[in-house]
């Protein structure tokens, strides 16, 4: 059975999201956590993204892969790039035009069971708070990665807001002492 990760960034008050849905803080130059996550990339087959998350990535990442910003960018940039995307939407006339990619959403319960029930890599889930919380609540998520970044927001969107109760371990948190970002890895409790 393939495992379903959920990978967000959030901040040490809770928040995955700014007041307007500003995302300025995760902002981070820092050679561990681009690491980080090209390991998580390269050990994927998918990744899922909502659909704001998907058309606000789709007008980056193509052309970071031809003119690269950063080192991170050019590391990151063609694993992204070649991932097949699952994009989370109600919309059927959804254009995808960054590809390889496919919209998922007509019946998510049951897509989300055949994706999980198919042998193969994890997939990610790269997503923004709605999205990260809709698969919270179908209990859909086997491991949580959160990156707590070094900032007090205040306010914003929190992640965990609606979603149930439940308990989790603690499996791994990794700290990247150059940016202050902390891994934190929980799994369900089975």
């Amino acid at each position: 059975m393939r495992t379903l990760l959920l990978q967000i960034m959030v901040t040490l008050d809770g928040y995955a999201a700014g007041p307007d849905g500003a995302l300025d803080w995760i902002e981070v130059d820092d050679p561990g956590l681009d690491a980080y996550l090209a390991e998580l990339l390269g050990g994927v087959d998918a990744q899922i993204f909502g659909r704001t998350s998907y058309e606000l990535l789709a007008g980056y990442w193509p052309d970071a892969q031809r003119n690269p910003a950063t080192p991170g960018d050019a590391l990151l940039a063609p694993l992204v790039n070649e991932l097949p995307k699952l994009v989370l939407s109600h919309r059927p006339d959804l254009e995808l035009p960054w590809q390889p990619a496919h919209r998922i959403g007509a019946d998510l319960p049951g897509e989300v069971a055949a994706l999980k029930n198919n042998p193969g890599k994890p997939v990610v889930v790269f997503a923004g708070v709605g999205t990260a919380q809709e698969f919270l609540r179908l209990e859909a998520v086997d491991e949580l990665r959160l990156l707590v970044f070094p900032v007090l927001l205040g306010a914003g969107r929190r992640l965990f807001d609606e979603v149930a109760p439940r308990q989790l371990r603690l499996v791994d948190a990794v700290p990247f002492p150059k940016s202050g970002v902390v891994l934190q890895s929980y799994r369900r409790n089975q």
